[in-house]
């Protein structure tokens, strides 16, 4: 009896199942860069075609029909890319930094400590980031009202602007 070699499926041309997956992958993909603003779409390593195809796309009303249809030709023009790169540039964009997120909380860890402290605390502030104005943190400080929620909102929200000026 003659032995059988295995069959090396990885040789055959992708089944019409997976070609599709791919091309909804892709299309997906072209979805998400709709959402990107002009700036961030500068920075991709995108073609001027794909460029043009989401600006038509964000150009036309939000009828369901025009839009997908827009979408299935981003996905056609996406075939041509560098998908992958376009991806990992993607995920890097979304992905917050470190600095920028312990910068965040930083301010928010301050702004809550001034808001809840007294002078000391103000003083504290003002000797780690010299720059800073003690007589205006007292000022949003001394406004800052538990009572009135929505004065309290906008005195929280003018403080945190305030810090956010002076921590790096």
């Amino acid at each position: 009896m003659k032995q059988r070699e295995p069959i090396d499926w990885s040789l055959e041309p992708p089944s019409k199942s997976q070609r599709k997956r791919d091309m909804t992958a892709l299309q997906e993909l072209g979805e998400d860069l709709t959402t990107l603003g002009r700036k961030q779409l500068d920075k991709m390593p995108l073609s001027d075609a794909l460029l043009a195809a989401l600006a038509e796309y964000n150009r036309l009303p939000p009828s369901h029909g025009a839009r997908r249809r827009q979408l299935q030709f981003i996905g056609k023009v996406m075939r041509d890319e560098n998908h992958e790169e376009i991806q990992a540039e993607l995920d890097r964009m979304r992905t917050p930094d470190r600095a920028q997120v312990r910068r965040a909380q930083l301010i928010e860890e301050w702004g809550d400590r001034l808001l809840e402290g007294d002078e000391d605390v103000i003083n504290a502030f003002v000797t780690q980031w010299p720059l800073a104005e003690r007589q205006v943190i007292r000022a949003i400080v001394r406004n800052y009202s538990k009572d009135d929620e929505e004065a309290a909102r906008v005195h929280r929200r003018r403080l945190m602007s305030y810090i956010k000026e002076y921590i790096e």
